[in-house]
């Protein structure tokens, strides 16, 4: 299997697992692949990212439908997501604009995954929550992967390019810091 096909299958099945049970976005792959294959090719990642996401938010969709005490539980068991963040999202899924909050919610880091559960619990039209869920996971994706393509060319033009790398991590490093901070901190 080629390169380009191990990212791939690499970005759906991170998709997938961040939408199920994994707690770290997918856009640390993809926006490693905007320094490895340039935004083109990092986009096209980000779509089947989208789509992994999407067949993991509908099987917790499912799970929410089905037994929405037992999906709440492995929700509480994900790093980071405690009652305060699965009431936040529960309250966005009854509101007449859930797909706005759904989309907002993906970048004010409420886990994707939340918003499944809540969608099946609420029996929203699994091809709706699947077309919304689709569009919020490629804005966040767009955005993280544009924010670093603009990075990367401002660093070439700073004659910086070397330090591309140490400069996503630390982003990565801050981003998840501030996270955990602000979490912990609810």
């Amino acid at each position: 299997m080629g390169m380009m096909r191990w990212w791939i299958v690499a970005a759906f099945v991170w998709g997938f697992a961040e939408a199920t049970f994994f707690f770290i976005v997918p856009d640390l792959l993809l926006t490693a692949s905007v320094i490895a294959f340039g935004f083109t090719r990092a986009f096209r990642f980000a779509i089947f990212a989208a789509i992994g996401a999407v067949i993991g938010g509908l099987l917790m969709y499912w799970w929410g439908a089905h037994d929405i005490a037992a999906a709440l539980g492995l929700l509480r068991s994900v790093p980071l997501i405690a009652d305060d963040l699965l009431a936040r999202v529960a309250a966005e899924m009854n509101a007449a604009h859930w797909p706005v909050n759904l989309s907002l919610g993906a970048l004010t880091g409420a886990p994707f995954k939340i918003y499944a559960v809540e969608a099946g619990n609420l029996g929203i039209h699994p091809a709706v929550f699947a077309t919304v869920g689709f569009g919020a996971r490629m804005l966040r994706f767009g955005i993280a992967i544009a924010l670093t393509a603009l990075g990367v060319s401002l660093a070439r033009r700073l004659g910086l390019s070397r330090l591309v790398p140490i400069g996503l991590a630390l982003v990565w490093i801050t981003i998840y810091g501030i996270y955990g901070f602000v979490r912990l901190s609810a």
